[in-house]
């Protein structure tokens, strides 16, 4: 907590600490996204972590203050191989030597929170063994009591509770690091028809909750661009179509093998509830038609909480998908699309649930890891967009279907506890009944909204005729008027009377163009 102290002062935070470190610096507003970004570097990779999972909530902060922190850098260093050897030995029971007659101490991919080696099991197996590294706990611990420090603080002034998104990325982190739902997610795709990827199959003898030991193809390489490509439609489908998504799809966690593209290291993986999965999926749906209304609802089947006074946020996403121009999904890319989208979320006060932004974080880097040397390119044609709206419809089409519909029910009511509620609630009926009690009230759901688009329309027509009647008096001031003042043989009063009504005018169409009904 004392280096978070000093850093955040050494960065112009110190004010919230209200402990001067060092020089005092005043607060330089305009530049809190870098002075952030820079603290969080400097920090560790931890925090890095914490600002790239801030980042994805672009429904909540500025986008000049999400992209600093996606920028933060912190590469973090492998554990030594005396704690490695002690977590593997520890959590499997025997000594390394004995439970593998080759480990490499050198890692092959290193991350925040788990750390992948290669290693050859008895018998020749070629495996590849992934740890949770220890020394986060410090770091999360450290977070929290600075994080209901600054919410005390300062917390009126910020777009988002500090203390609520740390335990957030506590959750987060907590998932990433277990293995025992790495191995349960590995198994589903490894059953799964038309992938696209090899999965590894999981030795669960040399498997815990915090170690995870993975087949591993014979003579490895990086795959090349074209399959790149491959993985990345691959994860993107496996997103939407399933609600399946890593955490950080690095391209390290790909290897070519056999003429095959393997997703050989799947730890960090996450699962998205199927309801929220099918508000995604309803979502990319209506933005690709430029349906307003129906993003609105999908945004409450996907759980996000959208203000009772909807118009602010209509009138912000007709804004973004009239900037998007329309249903030219091949275009735009998945992170163009993610940001405007969520931008406008923002802006209408709408906040979505913490597991769809970090899906919508994973699939824009799905996509960037298929562009490879088309990436900026002008022109380039998007295919991971493309891939996302037919997986969104194909993810439509399943939950609509109606033996999925008939089964869902079924499973339901199959449940005991869905039947548990109902004496209680007779009972209170049957009791309000008695006593007369019993209130009806009917509300149109729609009304509200009908009402509010003829009163727009209706003040337009005025606004219209209005300026109509303004153009017509001022030209019969101009031909007819004999006495005032002219100038260069024109009635002044009827020129004024021209300017207001092209003021007028100019403010009509510009009110037109904004609701992107023009």
């Amino acid at each position: 907590m004392a280096a978070i102290t000093r850093v955040g002062a050494r960065y112009g935070f110190g004010f919230v600490f209200r402990r001067p470190v060092g020089r005092r610096r005043r607060p330089e507003p305009g530049r809190v996204g870098d002075r952030l970004r820079r603290s969080f570097e400097e920090l560790g990779p931890n925090f890095v972590e914490l600002g790239y999972f801030l980042a994805a909530r672009r429904d909540l902060l500025p986008p000049d203050v999400a992209a600093e922190l996606a920028r933060a850098s912190a590469p973090p260093k492998p554990d030594a191989p005396p704690a490695v050897r002690a977590i593997v030995e520890r959590d499997l029971g025997n000594t390394l030597e004995r439970l593998f007659p080759v480990f490499e101490e050198r890692p092959e991919r290193v991350d925040s929170f788990t750390q992948a080696h290669r290693a050859v099991l008895p018998g020749g197996r070629a495996a590849l063994v992934v740890v949770a590294r220890p020394g986060v706990r410090g770091d999360l611990l450290a977070m929290r009591p600075v994080a209901d420090l600054v919410r005390r603080r300062i917390g009126d002034r910020l777009p988002l509770d500090p203390s609520e998104m740390v335990s957030e990325f506590v959750a987060h982190v907590a998932h990433r690091r277990d293995m025992h739902f790495t191995a349960q997610t590995t198994r589903r795709l490894r059953e799964m028809d038309g992938f696209g990827l090899r999965v590894p199959e999981v030795y669960r003898d040399y498997s815990t909750a915090r170690c995870i030991t993975f087949e591993a193809p014979e003579l490895p390489g990086p795959p090349e661009e074209g399959q790149y490509r491959q993985a990345s439609e691959a994860l993107v489908r496996l997103a939407i179509e399933e609600g399946i998504f890593l955490a950080n799809p690095a391209p390290e966690r790909l290897v070519a093998a056999d003429g095959e593209v393997w997703l050989a290291d799947p730890t960090e993986i996450f699962a998205l509830d199927p309801e929220r999965l099918r508000g995604l999926a309803e979502i990319l749906a209506a933005v690709r038609r430029g349906d307003v209304d129906g993003t609105e609802r999908s945004l409450r089947l996907a759980g996000a909480a959208v203000p009772k006074e909807a118009s602010a946020l209509r009138r912000e996403l007709r804004e973004a998908l009239g900037a998007l121009g329309g249903p030219l999904w091949p275009e735009h890319s998945l992170e163009e699309i993610r940001d405007r989208s969520l931008d406008a979320l923002r802006r209408g006060d709408t906040r979505l649930q913490t597991e769809v932004p970090q899906l919508m974080a994973s699939l824009v880097a799905a996509e960037q890891l298929g562009q490879g040397s088309e990436k900026g390119r002008p022109g380039t044609r998007h295919v991971g967009t493309v891939v996302a709206a037919e997986a969104a419809e194909a993810t439509i089409s399943r939950y609509r279907d109606p033996a999925y519909v008939a089964a869902r029910t079924a499973r339901r009511l199959a449940q005991p506890d869905t039947y548990a509620d109902y004496p209680r609630q007779i009972h209170a009926l049957l009791g309000e009944l008695k006593d007369g009690e019993i209130e009806v009230r009917f509300q149109h759901g729609g009304l509200d909204d009908l009402i509010s688009k003829v009163d727009i329309l209706a003040n337009r027509l005025v606004f219209a005729l209005l300026i109509a009647a303004l153009i017509v008096g001022s030209s019969m001031l101009g031909i007819f008027a004999e006495a005032g003042v002219r100038v260069l043989g024109v009635s002044v009063f009827g020129l004024i009377g021209f300017v207001f009504a092209a003021i007028l005018g100019l403010a009509l169409l510009v009110g037109i163009i904004r609701s992107g009904r023009l």
